[in-house]
């Protein structure tokens, strides 16, 4: 039997056990009881369930209520609980989420809550040098400068750059021609330490060149876009045709990005892209992507130094905005941290800028991405075997190449070679970001 007919027929047991007539004809006279239990969730956190029918409500409490008989759902709001560093999440399951509720009857479901195997981790490509090219450390372990071992590490399609939808499954570019060139992991493939097996592999026709994908993004509706550094285009890739695996048509390309390294949106759904060739940050409006064809609305020069006499500028790679709207890129070759203010990215039109703050890092350095966590402060990958993490104060603090900032944690991973793309889920609440979470 396929897993849809075993849906289905579980379905329609459910419906039975309350009642003999189907949703459809469900008679929705007089009132009937459920009684909800709780389970899963660890002490002090919250669980809500919303109960869709005759007079909807949210529960957040276990126990019996009392509610107009006929056709109703059952479906648990997830659980987040907090950390200082990445939260975890808990998913809820209904043991009856459909049913038809008689008069005077009473329907008994018990809703449990799991982890999401992906939360309260901060997840990194491994390259070169390293054991599993896909690697996850607990939060517990990131606390203080020292040796961590991976809670989770294996080899999967992901070690360049990867991207978490709001259920926590994850998305990656494939490393190698022999790999899908999208693929999608579901957040329970790392609830083990087996390797991971996509359940989604995306393929873009027409698009051969290697490599063939560098960043991806979702955008704030569910739509993915996915950079090209090779066809020197971006691609949006509009959610309904994520639902399935094959062949995706985009129904928007960017073109003319010379260096494109890396993709955000900002708080407004507008798209950032960072072009090293130009030195460029560009600004594609939200307005815009919703139509066939776009064009950069603001390009933002960054200066390399406060000099008016230096027209020098930072060549952006990596993209991360803070939670007060502020952008923050790194150039690559010169290891400095740098960050637009938010009031410099608005307006129209090409315009230089001077950041609010550079920061100098060490030579040894190889910083290929950045993510915020809960605390306000920036993971990034740092020298071989090493990831660092840079404090919300050590932010706020321009440095020069003479005394470059020493970040204030530093993790040596057992089995890490040359981290990448790091991520964390859920995204901090008030991150611009798909799955970050209230």
């Amino acid at each position: 039997m396929s897993a849809l007919h075993t849906f289905l027929a579980a379905a329609l047991l459910l419906i039975g056990a309350a009642c003999s007539p189907l949703p459809g004809a469900c008679p929705t006279s007089g009132t009937g009881s459920i009684t909800l239990t709780f389970s899963g969730l660890p002490a002090g956190a919250e669980g809500k369930v919303t109960l869709t029918g005759a007079g909807p409500q949210t529960v957040s409490m276990p126990g019996t209520v009392t509610v107009g008989a006929g056709h109703w759902e059952v479906a648990g709001e997830l659980a987040v609980v907090t950390d200082p560093l990445v939260r975890t999440v808990y998913a809820a399951r209904a043991s009856a989420p459909v049913f038809c509720l008689a008069k005077d009857a009473t329907q008994a479901v018990e809703v449990t809550w799991s982890k999401v195997a992906t939360s309260n981790r901060l997840w990194v490509g491994n390259g070169a040098g390293g054991s599993g090219n896909l690697q996850g450390f607990d939060s517990a372990s990131l606390r203080a400068t020292g040796a961590a071992t991976a809670s989770w590490s294996a080899d999967a399609v992901a070690s360049r750059a990867v991207a978490f939808d709001k259920a926590g499954n994850l998305w990656a570019i494939g490393n190698t021609t022999s790999d899908p060139l999208l693929a999608r992991f579901p957040a329970e493939a790392f609830a083990t330490a087996a390797r991971p097996t996509a359940d989604r592999a995306l393929s873009l026709p027409g698009l051969s060149c290697v490599p063939a994908l560098k960043a991806i993004a979702f955008d704030r509706e569910g739509n993915l876009f996915a950079g090209s550094a090779c066809k020197r285009e971006v691609y949006k890739l509009p959610s309904a045709s994520l639902a399935a695996a094959g062949p995706v048509t985009p129904t928007l390309t960017l073109t003319g990005v010379m260096g494109l390294e890396g993709l955000a949106f900002d708080k407004d759904g507008n798209l950032w892209v960072s072009d090293s060739a130009s030195d460029e940050l560009l600004r594609f409006d939200a307005s815009a992507l919703a139509g066939s064809a776009a064009s950069p609305a603001r390009r933002v020069k960054v200066r390399r130094t406060d000099q008016p006499a230096d027209t020098s500028t930072l060549k952006p790679d990596a993209l991360a905005f803070d939670k007060d709207g502020n952008l923050w890129s790194v150039d690559f070759g010169a290891n400095v941290l740098f960050a637009v203010r938010a009031a410099d990215l608005a307006g129209a039109g090409a315009q230089p800028a001077t950041p609010m703050v550079r920061v100098s890092l060490s030579v040894s350095a190889v910083i290929e991405g950045l993510a915020f966590d809960e605390g306000g402060g920036l993971w990034l990958p740092w020298s071989a075997g090493k990831l660092a993490r840079l404090s919300a104060a050590q932010l706020t603090v321009s440095t020069g190449s003479g005394a470059p900032t020493e970040p204030e944690t530093v993790i040596t991973g057992g089995g890490l070679g040359s981290a990448q793309g790091p991520a964390l889920f859920p995204a901090p609440a008030g991150l611009p970001l798909f799955h970050a979470l209230p």
